[in-house]
């Protein structure tokens, strides 16, 4: 069998809960949390040894690990006071894109984050992707 070049695209989605405010933001100045709906999109043309671009546990556990049922605005991150930003949803989405490429990075296959989107309530959510 002739294996014909192509590109693998693996496309994962998991939820984390958090709480956090966005000052200046009307009503989301006040404290408050989300399910938030996180999905990534990975390609690349090779498979890893146990033939995945990347183990989406990993990436699901990484960001769960760190996120998942805290206040976003603790995080350097996510705070201006400590060099990062207050945690919008487009933020949200470009530091978990970073978080996710960083995994990406370490791996021998070298697989690349198209994009990730946060979906904060039903009728909303931000992508990042680089350009």
């Amino acid at each position: 069998m002739r294996i014909m070049p192509g590109k693998y695209t693996l496309v994962k989605h998991f939820w984390i809960s958090c709480a956090h405010r966005v000052p200046g933001a009307g009503k989301c100045d006040r404290l408050h949390g989300h399910n938030y709906k996180i999905t990534f999109c990975v390609e690349g043309t090779q498979l890893d040894e146990q033939q995945m671009l990347i183990d989406f546990r990993q990436v699901k556990h990484a960001i769960e690990k760190k996120y998942d049922h805290h206040l976003l605005n603790e995080f350097p991150e996510f705070d201006p006071a400590q060099g990062g930003h207050a945690p919008t949803t487009e933020k949200v989405a470009e530091v978990f894109f970073l978080a996710i490429e960083e995994l990406c990075e370490q791996k021998s296959n070298r697989p690349i984050v198209k994009w990730v989107e946060v979906e904060e309530t039903n009728e909303a959510f931000a992508r990042y992707e680089r350009v």
